[in-house]
């Protein structure tokens, strides 16, 4: 990983004290081994064992401190706390801020809840805060207990962006077999509702307004002139960069196949629709006839033909039967039906 020479008054700057004054959700200290220790006063943060502390923005004691510490910056603190934020990159003489957003992937279920982190990073200091659970955050404390987290802060945010990548990943399988699912349904000709397509779609949109912004910061960072980035993570912070920009381009094709899928429902929904007032038609035409001579033999008037014989009433059911006979045949040669 890229390091740069340790500034000792920087070091004595960082008390462990003032670090966990801000009441951290979580801290530590790594070991350049790719583990975690707990802080202590004994040690001090250097570009091989940096200190991380994560935040929750929402605490009190947290935003005080934050507003008092002389370890981040007047223009990164707001961004910080601040409750609402777009993902963003902003570079300071002495680290840079990051804010991304990413999906807590929760199996079956659209659209998956999409969080908001922000953190400041230094050669030996990390700052991260949210407010909600953050499933790439818990993924890489769990890697740190293993021994094969990161190594220093390069490390930390190579291996944090890999891992908003990972859900975002298994968030746009999620979506992408829900379509294939729903194109095998109409492949069977069986109808859904827009409501699952919309949910569908709602979800598409939320991955790709997350991730449109956010493969530009990637590629920003890698190109700043930071010491303690080397090429090889300028490299693979590149890779996450197109892996990302592969997913927008993936979701801009599921968006194209669920508007087809759309269009389909509607075609089939509209020649369903046609058919059924084709077969009424075709009902009024072959009624029509019999519905007329019950109408004006319903009359009540004198000097009907035959209406004093005893066959009369079967002779108008024969009658009524052959004209619906004729209606249907010529409705059969004239290729109506």
């Amino acid at each position: 990983m890229g390091l740069m020479m340790t500034n000792e008054n920087s070091d004595n700057s960082i008390l462990v004290s003032d670090l966990l004054a801000a009441q951290p959700v979580f801290s530590c200290q790594l070991d350049g081994k790719g583990k975690a220790n707990p802080l202590n006063d004994k040690t001090k943060a250097s570009t091989k064992q940096p200190y991380w502390i994560h935040l929750d923005f929402a605490k009190t004691e947290t935003i005080n401190w934050v507003n008092q510490t002389n370890l981040i910056p007047e223009l990164v603190k707001h961004e910080l706390i601040k409750a609402n934020q777009f993902p963003k990159e902003i570079r300071c003489d002495s680290g840079i801020l990051v804010v991304l957003k990413g999906v807590n992937f929760t199996p079956n279920e659209l659209p998956d809840p999409i969080v908001t982190f922000r953190f400041y990073i230094t050669d030996n200091l990390i700052i991260s805060t949210r407010h909600q659970k953050i499933d790439a955050i818990i993924k890489l404390k769990e890697n740190l207990e293993k021994g094969i987290g990161p190594v220093d802060v390069a490390d930390w945010l190579i291996q944090l962006s890999e891992l908003i990548c990972d859900q975002v990943n298994l968030s746009f399988d999620g979506v992408h077999n829900k379509i294939i699912k729903l194109e095998d349904l109409l492949l069977n000709q069986r109808i859904f509702s827009h409501k699952e397509i919309g949910r569908v779609r709602k979800q598409l949109f939320i991955l790709r307004r997350l991730l449109s912004p956010q493969r530009d910061i990637f590629v920003k960072i890698s190109t700043e002139r930071i010491s303690w980035i080397d090429d090889n993570d300028r490299q693979r912070l590149h890779d996450i960069s197109n892996q990302q920009n592969h997913y927008v381009s993936e979701i801009d094709s599921c968006l194209i196949r669920i508007g087809s899928v759309m269009e389909q429902i509607n075609s089939i929904l509209a020649e369903s629709t046609n058919k059924r007032i084709y077969l009424m038609s075709l009902f009024t035409i072959i009624f029509t006839p019999i519905t007329f001579i019950t109408s004006l033999l319903g009359v009540n008037l004198a000097g009907i033909p035959f209406n004093e014989k005893e066959w009369s009433f079967i002779g108008l059911i024969l009658l009524l039967i052959v004209i619906s006979i004729v209606s249907v045949l010529w409705l059969k040669l004239k290729k109506w039906w």
